[in-house]
């Protein structure tokens, strides 16, 4: 288990619990890659989105079925990495091999797929009609969002709204239905699920906006992915959106329409960096931190409430 749930002694057990269930719906006998799809789902992912869920089901009393929706959701994250990274043709991912890089694309698709399955079983067999609904409608989303991205790689759109609309079709949608699924499920009133959501909803918001920034100035180990990988797969986050803003003439020339050299993304980061765009950037995910903030407050008093403000204050107070 992660490092990051050390001081959180109460929810660690939880996922603890939740990773087994993953473990026993990837350990299939019927399913030849199961041993590469196990080693990536050991390789220490955070699993942020079942510690919302989990947490939110602190809201209501109902707890039957939750550790299973919890893993469910993961494997969804999981299966949409797995597509992500054929996407990308990222060779490793969590620090290890991807599955198209060691098995081919046809079979890593095929996997992702097959994962997709099991969240699917495991969201009907274990939450109403409506959650269930609401997961299969989180991953259209996702796939809608992923397609207009691919669309516009290199070609460097500078438009801050249509940046904001997907990244709140992504991760911000999936931390919202995390907490509005776990509250629900556990028969939380209506008024907590619907603040629960607009919580997930900004906190997904900040943390998105926050990791873009720091593709710009992180060390590879603060991310475990090289600084500028978004740039050198053709993707304009706000960043570089917001530099665009203020320097197009000098950065046009250097982004081009197709892959850069080393040379050109050292040059683009450094522009991106000196002309203030970061700081701007960081404006935009306080923003969205205040407002996952303010709706917090309007929680009722309960544990899960403080434990709920520690993950996020955790999550959006990562280093610059």
């Amino acid at each position: 288990m992660d490092d990051f749930w050390l001081d959180q002694e109460q929810l660690k057990p939880r996922l603890a619990r939740v990773h087994d269930i993953m473990l026993d719906v990837v350990r299939s006998n019927a399913f030849p890659l199961a041993d590469a799809v196990e080693s990536l789902v050991q390789a220490n992912g955070k699993m942020l989105r079942p510690a919302f869920l989990l947490i939110a089901s602190d809201f209501g009393k109902k707890k039957q079925g939750i550790d299973e929706l919890a893993a469910a959701i993961e494997l969804l994250h999981v299966a949409t990495l797995i597509h992500d990274d054929v996407i990308d043709q990222a060779d490793t991912r969590r620090g290890i091999t991807t599955l198209h890089a060691r098995f081919g694309v046809k079979e890593a698709v095929l996997a992702g797929d097959w994962l997709l399955t099991r969240c699917f079983r495991l969201a009907s067999e274990h939450s109403s009609p409506a959650n269930a609904r609401l997961i299969a409608q989180l991953l259209g989303s996702i796939c809608s969002e992923e397609i207009h991205q691919d669309m516009e790689t290199y070609l460097w759109p500078a438009s801050v709204r249509n940046y904001l609309r997907k990244i709140s079709g992504k991760t911000a949608a999936l931390f919202g239905m995390a907490l509005r699924v776990g509250a629900s499920e556990s028969k939380a009133m209506s008024a907590v699920v619907s603040t629960l959501t607009r919580v997930g909803y900004n906190v997904g918001m900040a943390f998105q906006i926050t990791d873009d920034i720091l593709d710009f100035r992180a060390s590879e180990g603060d991310m475990r992915k090289p600084v500028g990988k978004d740039l050198r797969e053709g993707l304009c986050t706000l960043p570089l959106i917001l530099a665009l803003a203020s320097n197009a003439a000098a950065l046009k020339p250097l982004l081009g329409d197709g892959p850069m050299g080393e040379a050109n993304v050292a040059n683009v980061l450094t522009l991106v960096r000196d002309c203030g765009a970061l700081e701007h950037a960081k404006t935009f995910a306080s923003a969205y931190t205040k407002r996952a903030i303010l709706e917090l407050d309007r929680l009722p008093d309960v544990r899960a409430k403080h434990e709920l403000r520690h993950l996020c204050d955790k999550l959006l107070g990562r280093s610059w």
